[in-house]
């Protein structure tokens, strides 16, 4: 796994997300959204070649290539430009000249006028998307450093925006490590047993004929969980649910509740939870790392399977090695449930506790997991806090070694793993945590790339499975543009855009109608799930979207909400989404993974999760 990474692989022809002929209305004009003619592009669409937007470095006079040499520069036009990835260079084997991945060439030439000004939208990074040094982007030690602690952090009624303001801590903690004397990074004991499964599906509750949109769309509340009391910030991540219960992870405890009778059943944890897998077993089993004591200051060191058919704990196990507070992933994959840390990493059977692998020290570590269809690693090798090497490698879940490995161009620090399968990244170079969406193919070769920019919502929060505001298909990936104004001043909308998985080329936009945003998060057979935000008046919508067109079908619509209330009791933004929206068995949760102390003005219970299912279902 510390092996020297080899030469990124070759792009296709046509450059990195370069954007094909953009669809015309019946006038034959380009629809709005797409290129109208050069030098004026609206929001939605990649830029053509040689357009850069304001503020963008300009590219370059290209050498011309040697016969014979690596480059990953196809003839055709290169791609749009986007933040931290300057066009026009070699990404892997360059010459002395060429920059890598991320790096900013020197403006060359005159500068190239500024275009009309940008609308309204999330700042460079992107909400909530705050920049760490060394740009490993870790998250607070077990996620919240200040839980149920004295002079923990101020926060509000719903309280998902507070955990933005502790990956502040995250820097302290790591340089705090590296002036102690250093990191020392692990890798996985080739020792480790285990057996059974690790290649089924982990979503099984799917809809049997997604395509089709239910007889009745309107929406009714059927889950109205409140927060507890609690003096400071804390950890409550993980959320999930079946054709029967709905489970929400709270203070020392799980709640699941059957959403036939609306009774609840509370699950003792004997502490608070550090980290939730995003992923359930094919039986209903979560994961959960949770403290070993009540204590706010108890290391994360306990992995917990929990039943939620049987609504009672399978097994509760200590993790080896993990005496910290940093535990902040946990991934399923089949049969197989993993968890990484600063110090280490583990896998175990689900079925039967085994371990299948544990850390040891080694120059490399594995820096998180995301599960789904297969368990892929984020790995990170080297001493260099700057510069580390970091590779994606799909693992063997009965053994915890890799069978498949992708290096990253030269440059890229971070990565989160949107999908599994196919192997979808976003990637951050440079000073960028998030600069990029990078689609890699079954042959390990970077397909395409697709530039971020100021043009589209960063999809991700910081943890390596945490990527809840895009969607993956077989052939495509869906991510949301920033709003804009809509077809009034007063009005703010924003789109969901396809992207070919093989060219990065823009397919199609699909809007979220006046004063809405629209928020792509999951896929439901072919289709995408787009979840649209409630405006003012008018709760929020559950949409899919057939992939040929972007053509929207309503499945569920939600009743208006007051402030605080329903759907408003949670800040779910496309700029901005922190915890998975959950959408099965055509029922909508909206859930947080930290809530906070009450202020004083509010007037309304912050709450743990709301849930909505339809009228008389």
């Amino acid at each position: 796994m510390s092996q020297p990474p080899p030469p990124p692989s070759q792009p296709p022809s046509g450059g990195y997300g370069a954007p094909q002929d953009p669809p015309q209305d019946a006038q034959g004009q380009p629809s709005y959204g797409y290129p109208q003619q050069p030098g004026q592009q609206p929001y939605g669409y990649p830029q053509q070649p040689g357009q850069q937007p304001y503020g963008a470095p300009q590219q370059p006079p290209q050498p011309p290539q040697a016969p014979g040499s690596f480059s990953k520069e196809p003839p055709t036009p290169a791609a749009p430009p986007g933040y931290g990835y300057p066009q026009g260079q070699d990404q892997g084997h360059a010459a002395p000249t060429q920059a890598a991945f991320g790096a900013v060439p020197p403006p060359s030439g005159p500068p190239t006028p500024p275009g009309p000004p940008a609308p309204p939208g999330p700042p460079p990074g992107g909400y909530g998307q705050q920049q760490m040094p060394g740009g490993y982007g870790q998250q607070p030690p077990g996620g919240y450093p200040y839980a149920n602690t004295p002079g923990g952090m101020p926060g509000g009624g719903g309280g998902s925006n507070n955990s933005k303001v502790l990956m502040i801590v995250a820097a302290v903690v790591a340089v705090v490590l590296i002036a102690g004397g250093g990191v020392f990074f692990l890798t996985k004991d080739d020792d480790g047993g285990g057996g059974g499964g690790g290649k089924d599906d982990p979503s099984p509750a799917a809809e049997k004929n997604p395509n089709s949109p239910p007889k009745n769309t309107q929406a009714q509340q059927i889950v109205d969980l409140k927060a507890p009391s609690v003096n400071d910030v804390t950890g409550v991540a993980g959320a999930w649910a079946t054709d029967k219960v709905f489970a929400k992870s709270s203070v020392h405890e799980m709640i699941v509740q059957d959403l036939e009778t609306k009774k609840q059943t509370k699950i003792s944890l004997k502490g608070n939870v550090c980290a939730a897998s995003n992923e359930m077993t094919k039986d209903h089993k979560v994961a959960v790392v949770v403290q070993a004591t009540i204590s706010p200051a108890a290391d994360c060191n306990r992995m917990v399977i929990v039943d939620l058919d049987a609504k009672k704990i399978a097994w509760d196990k200590t993790m080896p090695n993990a005496d910290t507070r940093s535990v902040d992933n946990v991934a399923i994959s089949g049969d197989t449930v993993a968890s990484a840390w600063i110090g280490g990493s583990v896998g175990y059977k689900i079925s039967d506790k085994k371990k299948v692998w544990e850390a040891k020290p080694s120059n490399c570590r594995d820096k998180g997991y995301q599960g789904g269809k297969s368990l892929v690693a984020v790995v990170e090798c080297g001493r260099d806090y700057d510069k580390p090497q970091v590779s994606i490698q799909k693992l063997d879940p009965d053994t915890g070694k890799a069978k498949w490995k992708y290096e990253p161009p030269k440059g890229v620090k971070d990565v989160r793993v949107a999908s599994t399968d196919p192997l979808v990244l976003v990637a951050g170079a440079g000073d960028e945590l998030t600069s990029d969406v990078l689609t890699v193919g079954e042959d390990k070769k970077l397909k395409a790339k697709i530039s971020l920019g100021e043009r589209y919502n960063k999809p991700c929060e910081l943890e390596v499975n945490g990527c809840y505001a895009m969607a993956v298909g077989p052939d495509t990936v869906y991510l949301s543009t920033t709003e804009h104004d809509g077809s009034s001043d007063l009005s703010e909308t924003n789109e969901v855009m396809a992207f070919d998985f093989d060219t990065g080329k823009a397919k199609w936009k699909s809007s979220a109608g006046e004063d809405r945003t629209i928020i792509p998060f999951k896929m439901q057979g072919s289709n995408v799930l787009g979840y649209k935000t409630p405006s003012y008046g008018h709760g929020g919508e559950i949409v899919t979207i057939e992939p040929k067109k972007g053509k929207q079908t309503r499945l569920l619509k939600m009743p208006a909400s007051d402030i605080g209330q329903g759907e408003q009791a949670f800040s779910v933004d496309a700029y901005s989404v922190d915890a998975p929206i959950i959408f099965e068995n055509n029922r909508l949760f909206l859930q947080d993974d930290l809530i906070s102390e009450r202020r004083s003005s509010d007037d309304e219970t912050p709450r743990l999760a709301v849930g909505y299912g339809p009228t008389g279902g």
